[in-house]
């Protein structure tokens, strides 16, 4: 597959609302544009991690093993969901440790790693399009360095491009902010529970 093509097909999870676009949109708005930046270099950095061990061999185990990909599929559900309830949690019951500047900086930086180290839709998109990727040269280093890393830099662009919509609005959304939050969180967990009842049905 050329690269042209990689990176349309790329576009599609990229612009689909997930966990690493969550934290962005959050970041955003409630901290400032450095803190943003940061954060989404250290969910890029978790993107290009897992991208290349999936082109460079962990996809191959994945795609051979249809239960890797249900586990995937269930992880990645739970993980939203858990995104979700936390969302809707901060909405109407902040934490009193959110007030802790030092405590949130650091666990956000975690958490947004960890967003791009395990986004369902990086696993699910590689594992699927390894062998169109890499053709016969399957452990080609170079090659899945390449691809992974175009990858995130397209996703990169494209979170900065929201990052920096949602920070131009900011002071307009503020106020709208903790409903906003909540419908997002309830949207969320609405979602990845129907998703987790229709992986938990395919099973039977």
């Amino acid at each position: 597959m050329d690269m042209v093509n990689f990176l349309g097909l790329s576009l599609l999870p990229i612009l689909s609302p997930g966990p690493s676009t969550i934290l962005v949109v959050r970041n955003s708005l409630r901290y400032n544009w450095m803190f943003a930046v940061r954060r989404l270099l250290a969910d890029l950095g978790g993107t290009l991690i897992t991208a290349t061990l999936l082109l460079y061999g962990l996809g191959a185990v994945i795609a051979a093993s249809n239960l890797l990909v249900v586990g995937i599929k269930l992880a990645g559900a739970c993980y939203v969901l858990i995104i979700g309830i936390r969302i809707l949690r901060h909405a109407y019951w902040p934490s009193p440790y959110s007030l802790d500047t030092a405590h949130c900086f650091q666990g956000s930086w975690l958490e947004a790693f960890f967003a791009g180290l395990l986004n369902p839709k990086t696993l699910v998109f590689f594992s699927l399009l390894f062998p169109l990727l890499l053709g016969e040269n399957r452990s080609h280093l170079t090659i899945a360095l390449l691809y992974s890393l175009s990858y995130s830099l397209l996703k990169g662009l494209v979170l900065a491009v929201a990052s920096g919509v949602f920070l131009l609005a900011k002071n307009w959304l503020r106020p709208h902010l903790r409903p906003a939050n909540g419908t997002l969180g309830a949207i969320l967990i609405a979602a990845s529970s129907i998703l987790l009842v229709k992986i938990s049905i395919s099973l039977w």
